[in-house]
């Protein structure tokens, strides 16, 4: 009788314990050898047997068919199948003859009814025992979920504390993370381009790489960095420390909606493409280069416009005299930021009975969150309702603890955008001066003001406007919004917020 030799190893991690493959082989050569069995092939596979479909199994059966041998030699029963589709086929081949011998040296078996009944029970125990273990691992992982542990490696920003066995935050590479969301933020980059900005800050993804822009895009989307986390497409809250501020992650999302793929306009070569808009036609005011001179002008996508060309010297200079004209001396910013700081603490007594109708939202969700649970354990609603009613609730509940958790920050936050322009307002004559042109389109954009050409530019080799339209005010130009014209007149102006 000719017999065959099976050995198999299993990548799952419940079954490392068993014997390797070469240890396998090495007591099956030797039960070969004792019984003075004849061998005429070995099959070798490292594959699970808990579903049926293994191709190197599959070749045996199919070779036994044939009548290339008669037996079987493995390690155990459960060597040969852990599912009922496997064990059946072997007692299958048993009662029609196409297998004659199996052996073990861990098990003893006939081919009479009694070895084949008890051969069953091998196979049955096997299958008992993985399904046994992998409901175990399952209910050891809904646990961990509700638990709030995230049962995979962390993202980056984040390591495993070998002591703890908690997760907790990477300072040195936390920096990058808090980096990248603020940059994205700016409006200034791509994926592609964060990614080759990232790299030439030193942080590199798998393996020492180049950070790739899909993973950039799967940082910025990753709820992780707030607190949440998601797991088989459910989302849940995490007991890991949140690495970014609420805010900033979700401006990130709404720049990623309003701008699809994240395309950003690129401003390096023309700084102030994007910033200004045409006040004859609303347009924006695009850039070109001509005779080696950067120029710009409106993008007339509204139809034909009067609006010539300007130089960006020119141009510049229009920008810095805007700059100017906001301008305010120490003291009197002394006095605003004084008086803001009065509203502050106004709006601090106002809002007291704010947080505790936050914490009775909260208990008021949570309390949801219990009986939503219970009614998808009773089978009251399917697993697709569930999960989104889940998420939304989930989320509500996040944003509601993190808002009680900064309810100080976000008090004196919702002034930060008036003590910013009251600051650039005092540093204004000051950063007028700078040859920087990018940081002279950052400061227009930090202090929110809308710029508006209302210049008309007559043909001089200088391209330096030298006629322009008056300011125009009422309903044209609003609070914050900037028309520039011609340098010295009274075509440019800026108008501060109402303190009203």
């Amino acid at each position: 009788m000719k017999y065959f030799i099976y050995a198999r190893k299993s990548t799952d991690d419940e079954e490392r314990q068993i014997l390797s493959i070469q240890a396998q082989l090495d007591e099956l050569r030797m039960l070969a050898t004792k019984e003075g069995l004849q061998v005429v092939r070995e099959y070798i596979e490292a594959q699970t047997a808990k579903e049926p479909g293994r191709p190197v199994f599959n070749e045996m059966l199919a070779a036994m068919e044939k009548g290339e041998a008669q037996g079987i030699l493995a390690w155990h029963p459960d060597r040969l199948a852990r599912n009922s589709v496997d064990g059946g086929r072997i007692v299958y081949a048993l009662d029609t003859g196409k297998v004659s011998a199996l052996k073990f040296p861990t098990f003893w078996f006939e081919n009479t009814p009694q070895g084949k009944f008890m051969l069953s029970i091998a196979f049955g125990q096997s299958k008992y025992y993985v399904d046994n273990l992998s409901e175990n691992i399952r209910r050891g992982l809904r646990k961990k979920l509700r638990e709030g542990i995230y049962p995979n490696m962390p993202p980056p920003g984040y390591r495993n504390d070998k002591q703890t066995r908690a997760i907790v935050i990477d300072e040195a590479r936390a920096l990058f993370i808090r980096k990248m969301f603020e940059a994205y933020a700016t409006g200034a980059y791509t994926y592609a381009s964060l990614a080759k900005t990232v790299t030439g800050w030193g942080f590199l993804g798998v393996r020492n790489k180049p950070m790739a822009a899909s993973k950039v895009r799967d940082i910025l989307t990753n709820p992780f960095y707030i607190g949440l986390f998601r797991f088989s497409g459910e989302i849940y809250e995490g007991k890991h420390p949140p690495l970014i501020p609420r805010d900033l992650f979700e401006r990130v999302q709404k720049g990623l909606k309003r701008n699809g793929r994240g395309r950003y306009v690129k401003h390096s070569r023309f700084p102030f493409r994007g910033l200004i808009v045409c006040h004859e036609c609303g347009c924006a005011i695009t850039s070109d280069v001509q005779g080696g001179h950067p120029y710009y002008r409106c993008g007339k996508r509204r139809g034909p416009c009067g609006l010539k060309t300007i130089r960006e010297e020119a141009l510049t200079q229009l920008l810095r005299a805007s700059i100017r004209r906001v301008s305010i001396s120490d003291e009197a910013a002394a006095l605003m930021l004084a008086e803001v700081d009065r509203w502050i603490e106004a709006d601090q007594a106002a809002q007291a009975g704010l947080v505790e109708r936050q914490k009775s939202d909260l208990a008021r969700i949570s309390a949801r969150l219990e009986r939503l649970l219970q009614a998808f354990i009773d089978g009251d609603i399917e697993r697709g309702d569930f999960t989104a009613m889940k998420e939304k609730l989930t989320l509500e509940k996040s944003a509601l603890a993190d808002s009680i958790a900064h309810y100080g920050e976000q008090v004196g936050g919702r002034f930060k955008t008036l003590v910013d322009f009251i600051t650039a307002s005092r540093q204004a004559k000051y950063d007028a001066q700078t040859e920087n042109l990018d940081e002279l389109r950052n400061w227009h954009k930090k202090v929110g003001s809308k710029l508006i050409f209302s210049s008309k530019i007559l043909g001089s080799g200088s391209g330096a406007p030298q006629a322009g339209r008056k300011a125009v005010g009422g309903s044209e130009g609003g609070a914050g919004d900037s028309i520039l014209g011609p340098l010295g007149g009274s075509a440019a102006r800026s108008a501060c917020p109402n303190p009203e």
